[in-house]
């Protein structure tokens, strides 16, 4: 089938049941929500119970990784409760590893070789494919199933998005407040629709709400330290870096979220850096990484550090923070002790 985008995909889902569907693209969150959707709608139409472990497999990549055959097998046994089985492969971020995606596409292609029925394969892919890889190329051409493509936001559809869910909960805020919300958020429209909830009910009858509604209620999840810790980080200000390690970990602070926002942020660089190469103008390279609604202070301080960060330390920052994550989560070593090496070796 065409390839689809999100918008088309609940009218796709009133036809027959599709044997695979494919979300990828930039925005996870949306592909996070429709992943749900899919699920949902193989459920009510089928009468398969979502908690049933007979009727629904879910796999991982790692799962994949040990036993590459797993996920034929899945889809080609039946299920003992119902007569339509849902093979639903979660835990897909967008930061693994390029050999981790190889190995989910070729256990998808070699699957692909058998005659499906009777079964959903849901394949929710967030960050990794572009319209030429073999997995979107092969399921737009195949009968049955559906590839559907989600977009991030630029700062302007964020802002947007945001206006409407205050205007839902009949709330409002500065333009100052929406652009720090939007730059505070990134471009996860689930993450950002919770936020929106959690600041209304901060703010609660002090409307319009400001900024320092906006820092407050942010803070509140994600410690204003990590956000800074964040920016030291892509301004190789390694002495500020160091202090704010010492400064969350004193707090007692899980550095788990920190290298996790800094990561994306590495993340957003490498795409900077991919864009001016194509020839993309400034704005542009803002607009396409989420930073549009900035202040001209911090647009300028994102270019600068995009123009200055090493592109080859960029390419390993993937493998090096799985790398930390794993050694944090044996046990062999402090987690906290880890965690900070590895985001002062990215400030250097």
């Amino acid at each position: 089938m065409p390839a689809l985008y999100a918008s088309k995909l609940p009218e796709a889902l009133q036809g027959p049941l599709p044997l695979v569907v494919l979300l990828w693209g930039d925005e996870a969150g949306g592909i996070r929500q429709a992943a749900q959707l899919v699920a949902n709608t193989v459920a009510s139409r089928t009468g398969l119970a979502l908690d049933d472990p007979f009727g629904v497999e879910t796999l991982t990549l790692p799962d994949l990784a040990a036993e590459p055959s797993r996920l034929t097998d899945a889809c080609l046994t039946l299920a003992f409760t119902s007569p339509h089985k849902l093979v639903w492969l979660k835990g897909v971020s967008g930061t693994e590893r390029a050999e981790e995606v190889k190995q989910l596409t070729e256990a998808v292609l070699a699957t692909l070789q058998h005659p499906l029925q009777g079964v959903t394969l849901l394949l929710p892919i967030p960050g990794h494919l572009d319209k030429k890889h073999a997995l979107v190329k092969t399921l737009e051409g195949q009968q049955g199933s559906l590839a559907v493509r989600f977009f991030s936001d630029t700062g302007r559809d964020l802002e947007s998005f945001l206006k409407a869910e205050l205007a839902r909960h009949n709330a409002n805020a500065t333009n100052g407040a929406l652009q720090l919300l939007a730059a505070g958020l990134g471009a996860d429209r689930e993450i950002a629709r919770r936020e929106v909830e959690k600041l209304v009910c901060y703010a609660g009858a002090e409307q319009p709400m400001t900024e320092a509604h906006v820092q407050a209620s942010l803070c509140g999840a994600t410690p204003s330290g990590v956000f800074l810790l964040a920016e030291a980080v892509l301004a190789q200000n390694t002495a500020k870096v160091d202090t704010l390690l010492d400064q969350l970990q004193e707090q007692g602070e899980d550095l788990n979220g920190a290298l996790v926002l800094t990561l994306g942020e590495l993340t957003k660089l490498a795409k900077a850096q991919a864009l001016r190469a194509a020839g993309e103008a400034d704005e542009a390279i803002l607009a396409q990484c989420g930073k549009g609604a900035l202040p001209p202070a911090a647009k300028q301080a994102f270019l600068a550090a995009s123009r200055r960060y090493p592109a080859a330390r960029l390419a390993q920052v993937p493998e090096r923070a799985l790398d930390a994550l794993q050694l944090a989560r044996s046990g062999l070593l402090p987690s906290d002790h880890v965690l900070a090496r590895a985001l002062l070796s990215w400030s250097v």
